[in-house]
């Protein structure tokens, strides 16, 4: 990807996710505009001095996914995730054994456990993402995997996509059946919400 398109990304984001600071960015450029000598080439000294305030508010700026209350996501290797838990004790038999085991997966959501080896006591159970709440009696999607595919079918990315997703980060796949009932989940929601507008 070029530089341009880099910058050209960073401000998209901002535009969606942070109006507040689009409009004091705006206000710093029209504040240096005044100081920018007059140039044959002025308006494009000014248009990449708003593209740099912009990128730097972008980038300086609190994660809006810190702030969100509903279910943000991160990339976690999970050899560091288990790592986590070798140094940790258990309540029941003050051991350091505890172990993170994965189960079942349905697309990008994993099922947790953590277990004592010592004492074979199971501490807690939950997915790695909530389920979205249930609308009808078909079985309901969990919201990562709502949201990656909206994510690839928003870049034009199929399945084909996910697959090369998966393949460079070293992750189970999401299988095609899942990614088109999402995708039918997903063109259902749209539907509905186009009739109630």
């Amino acid at each position: 990807m070029t530089k341009r398109k880099n910058k050209s990304n960073k401000l998209s984001i901002q535009k969606r996710w942070c109006t507040e600071t689009k409009i004091k960015s705006n206000m710093d450029i029209s504040e240096h505009s005044s100081n920018v000598a007059p140039h044959s080439s002025g308006n494009s000294i000014l248009k990449n001095e708003r593209v740099s305030v912009q990128e730097k508010s972008v980038l300086g700026q609190e994660n809006v996914a810190d702030t969100y209350d509903g279910p943000s996501y991160i990339i976690v290797d999970k050899n560091a995730l288990c790592d986590i838990f070798k140094s940790t004790f258990c309540g029941s038999c003050n051991q350091s054994t505890l172990k993170l085991e994965f189960g079942h997966k349905y697309g990008f959501s994993h099922q947790m456990k953590l277990v004592c080896k010592t004492c074979s006591e199971q501490k807690m159970e939950c997915f790695t993402s909530p389920r979205l709440e249930k609308k009808s009696n078909t079985s309901t999607p969990f919201d990562v995997n709502v949201r990656a595919v909206q994510a690839f079918l928003a870049i034009s990315g199929g399945h084909a996509s996910v697959e090369n997703f998966c393949m460079f980060f070293n992750m189970p796949l999401m299988s095609s059946k899942t990614f088109n009932e999402i995708k039918c989940y997903i063109n259902s929601v749209y539907s509905l919400a186009s009739k109630l507008c």
